[in-house]
This record gives C-alpha cells, sequence and structure tokens, in this order.
C-alpha cells in the first residue's frame, strides 16, 4: 500500500507541474503581443472584425516597417516667381482718360494752346501761378500781354492792355492762319491798331485772314505802299474794307488804355540801307519792364542805328530777335540792350548763326514754332 500511495503522490505532483507549467504559457501568450504589432496599426488598415488570433497575420516584416518609416513625404515644388522684363505693361485699351489738371491752374483768362501748361521756359504768370511763383499777379490787376502765334519765318505778335489789343505784323498767309487760332483762343474780335514794321510778305500779306478773324480798325506803315507787291495788295484791301491807313515815323510814341503802357518807334532811315534795315523797331516799356521789337533789322542797321542814338533806348529786358535768327548780332548793340531773354519767331535747332549766336551767348531764349504751343508774355 505504501509504494502505491507513492507512486499517486509522484503522478499528483507530475500532473500539477504540468498544469502550472501549461497556465504559465497561456498568460505570457495572452499579455504580450507579438513585436511590431503597433506600428503596424498605425499605418496599416485594420483587416475586418474576427478572431482575435487573426490580428498577426497584417503584422509587416521588418524590413517593410522600416521603408515605410524612412520613406520621406513628397515636398511640393516652389512655384516660380514671374519673370521681370524691363519693358513696360502695355496700357489696355480700355483704360480710363488722363484727369483733369488741377483745380488751381484755372482761371477766367484764356489758356495757352493746347490745355496742359507750357514749358518754363514760357512765361504765364497769369494762367499758371504755380508755376512761376516768384512773378505772380493778381488777376484784376491790369496786366500787359504778348503773344505769339506758332510760327516761324514771319512776324506776328499779340499785345492786350486795359481793354485795347495792337498787332505788331500780321504774317503771311501761312502764319495768319496760326494768328487766326490764337485770336479766337483769346476771344478777340476787334484789333485797335496793327503796325507794319516793313511792307515784305511774311509781315503785311496775312492782312486778309487776320480781318476775317477780328475787325482790323487801323493800320499803321511806315513805307511808301508802291515799293513792293506786298504794299500795293496792303492798299488794295483796305480800300476795299474802308480800312483806316495812316503813317507813322522814327520818334513817334503811342500809348495804350490808361497811358502805363508806351512804345517809341526807333526807325533807321539812310537811303544806303536796304527795306529790312530801315525797317521800324519799337521800345516797349510798362512801369519799369521792355521788350524791344527789332523786325527784320540786321547787323548793318544795328550799326547804324547805335551810333545815331547811342545804347541807352536800346536798353531791354526782353528782346524780340531780329531776322528769325537768320544772322548773327552786332556786338555792342547786342550787349547794349541787356535783355535776359530772346523770342524768335523761328524753330529751334534749325543752326542759323543767330541760334548758334544765341548759344555761344548762352542767352535764355524761346522758339515761336512749337507744335501746338502759343508763347505767352507777362
Amino acid at each position: 500500500m505504501s509504494k502505491n500511495r507513492l507512486f499517486r503522490t509522484v503522478v499528483l505532483v507530475f500532473a500539477a507541474l504540468i498544469i502550472l507549467i501549461c497556465g504559465g504559457v497561456a498568460e505570457e501568450t495572452t499579455a504580450s503581443p507579438a513585436t511590431g504589432t503597433e506600428a503596424a496599426q498605425e499605418s496599416v488598415t485594420p483587416p475586418p472584425s474576427g478572431a482575435e488570433g487573426e490580428k498577426t497575420e497584417f503584422t509587416p516584416e521588418p524590413e517593410t516597417s522600416e521603408k515605410i518609416a524612412s520613406t520621406p513625404e513628397p515636398t511640393p515644388e516652389p512655384t516660380p516667381e514671374p519673370t521681370q522684363t524691363s519693358e513696360p505693361t502695355p496700357t489696355p485699351t480700355f483704360a480710363p482718360p488722363s484727369p483733369e489738371p488741377p483745380e488751381e491752374y484755372q482761371s477766367g483768362r484764356p489758356t495757352v494752346a493746347p490745355t496742359e501748361a507750357p514749358k518754363k521756359k514760357v512765361i504765364d504768370h497769369v494762367n499758371y501761378p504755380k508755376e512761376y511763383k516768384d512773378f505772380t499777379f493778381s488777376k484784376d490787376r491790369k496786366l500787359l500781354e504778348i503773344w505769339f502765334p506758332n510760327i516761324k519765318d514771319a512776324d506776328m505778335a499779340v499785345l492786350m492792355y486795359d481793354g485795347q489789343v495792337w498787332l505788331i505784323d500780321c504774317g503771311d498767309e501761312r502764319a495768319a492762319v496760326r494768328g487766326q487760332l490764337l485770336l479766337k483762343q483769346l476771344k478777340i474780335k476787334e484789333i485797335n491798331v496793327l503796325f507794319n514794321t516793313h511792307l515784305h510778305h511774311d509781315h503785311t500779306d496775312g492782312l486778309a485772314l487776320i480781318n476775317e478773324r477780328a475787325k482790323v480798325k487801323q493800320v499803321r506803315i511806315c513805307f511808301s505802299t508802291d515799293l513792293t507787291p506786298s504794299g500795293a495788295k496792303l492798299v488794295q484791301y483796305t480800300g476795299e474794307k474802308k480800312i483806316k491807313v495812316k503813317k507813322y515815323k522814327d520818334g513817334d510814341r503811342f500809348t495804350m488804355g490808361d497811358g502805363a503802357v508806351e512804345m517809341l518807334v526807333i526807325k533807321n532811315n539812310e537811303s544806303s540801307l536796304d527795306m529790312n534795315n530801315q525797317s521800324a523797331c519799337m521800345r516797349i516799356t510798362y512801369k519799369n519792364r521792355s521788350i524791344l521789337f527789332l523786325a527784320d533789322m540786321e547787323r548793318p542797321g544795328q550799326e547804324a542805328m547805335i551810333n545815331r542814338i547811342g545804347p541807352d533806348l536800346l536798353k531791354c529786358d526782353i528782346v524780340k530777335y531780329p531776322h528769325h535768327a537768320k544772322s548773327d548780332m552786332y556786338t555792342p548793340f547786342f550787349q547794349a540792350m541787356g535783355a535776359k531773354l530772346a523770342v524768335v519767331t523761328s524753330v529751334e535747332g534749325r543752326g542759323d548763326a543767330g541760334q548758334k549766336s544765341l548759344v555761344a551767348r548762352k542767352m535764355p531764349t524761346v522758339y515761336t514754332s512749337v507744335k501746338g504751343q502759343f508763347t505767352h508774355l507777362v
């Protein structure tokens, strides 16, 4: 009995050991999941619901897991910036028009044509006071205004003061067309006096067109009208239109309006001089300012004039340069004037001797032949 009892005891102990061993293995299997399962669950879609033991079938191999972890995400390529070009972008055809000029530049007086502000070299103290702050005047102040049409190789100047209008020469027919535009711009309907400096076509033949635009009440001449064909035409036309014709001479004085504007006539009469060098010159003064119109008088006439009258009567602030600046001036005459500005009834850059001389003398110069622009002196 003792042997049988011992045998049963050994069997029971052995069985208990087997049970304990099997139970421990089962607990380890349940509590510890397979290595790499967490990574697979984060990167791979889980399988359909089923037995829990099937989860390990989707565990990726270690090599696959490393590839997934190490593969960088694609980086988007940067959008290239637009290439800068030196050429400006063309303006669309539907672009709005340019803005109107500033309101303070407007005035009740006529403006130069076209409506854009004139260049700095053109003196216009009335219409553009902001452009010339050192020379502004009240609009109700009496001013002597001098206008030139945009002409070349012809003479015409419009003087306005205290309700009166004078013309110094009227150009030829081509220049008179420009003169008509100026008179229209200034709303001039009547010319009190037209002074003719000499009877050449580029100073007289525009009379008919000028008279069509603004009635000429009187013409003043200083030569016999039978000396040139243009003189004969002037006599015929003024007779037909019943325009008064009177003569004037060297030393005559004329005044405008209240008498503050005075014109002195200076004229050579030497028979040895041609008509250009005998043409009438006008020195116009207003208070302490003056402008000298020299018509077509060239060097021989300048020498004769300064020798006869001396330098004092030649002093001026502005000179209407003689004969469209075709020739240089006599140096003593030029120096006696002391002018600060020259007006040339021609086009800039033509290279005439007078133009070259003005450049060499560093004289500020206004050329009247500028497209769409009238010259305005105040």
